[in-house]
């Protein structure tokens, strides 16, 4: 009976395309990151959430919030972990890979603007407000002093680079209390 069982879940697992698809940390010889070099275009909303990535739309998770948990109480505990971010804005689709080895946190965005490897020590939660209405940021950093003023300064200030706020990147903003 158990195999029974089991042959018809991985029959619908392999009809459905329900499958995590994995995410490894690989840098090239130069240091960069390769990650999103053999990705395909186009994936949809439902693809995403079916490869278990964590799913961003309209500043908020919209699907996959436990895998986000589960990479957040992995590296709070030491272990190495990563989670992909497919954050989705109307139709386009940008990816993000989280990573955390050995300590350090990475961060990778399939719009290739930089894939070198920078790692920070802290991943953290802000939060403040936006015209009454409660906001957080999700950044990397190595500074637990950095605040959601100063991220947030930073994203609407003229002046760039802004010099006096601590080095970090920020993964996404969300609306609404982070519920993690």
């Amino acid at each position: 009976m158990k195999g029974r069982f089991f042959l018809i879940l991985l029959a619908v697992l392999l009809l459905t395309g329900c499958v995590l698809r994995p995410v490894s940390f690989t840098l090239d010889e130069s240091g960069s990151y390769t990650g999103f070099r053999s990705m395909e275009e186009g994936y949809t909303r439902r693809a995403a959430k079916l490869y278990g990535w964590v799913v961003l739309e309209e500043l908020a998770i919209k699907a996959n919030g436990r895998n986000w948990q589960r990479f957040l109480k992995r590296s709070a505990g030491g272990k190495n972990g990563n989670v992909r971010i497919a954050e989705f804005f109307g139709d386009e689709m940008a990816l993000i890979d989280v990573f955390y080895e050995d300590g350090q946190y990475r961060a990778f965005f399939s719009d290739g603007f930089d894939m070198r490897d920078e790692p920070f020590a802290l991943l953290l939660t802000l939060t403040g407000t936006v015209n009454g209405q409660n906001t957080y940021v999700v950044v990397l950093t190595g500074d637990d002093s950095l605040t959601y003023e100063e991220v947030m300064h930073k994203f609407f200030s003229s002046q760039y680079p802004v010099s006096d706020i601590p080095a970090h990147r920020v993964l996404f903003l969300g609306t609404g209390e982070p519920d993690w």
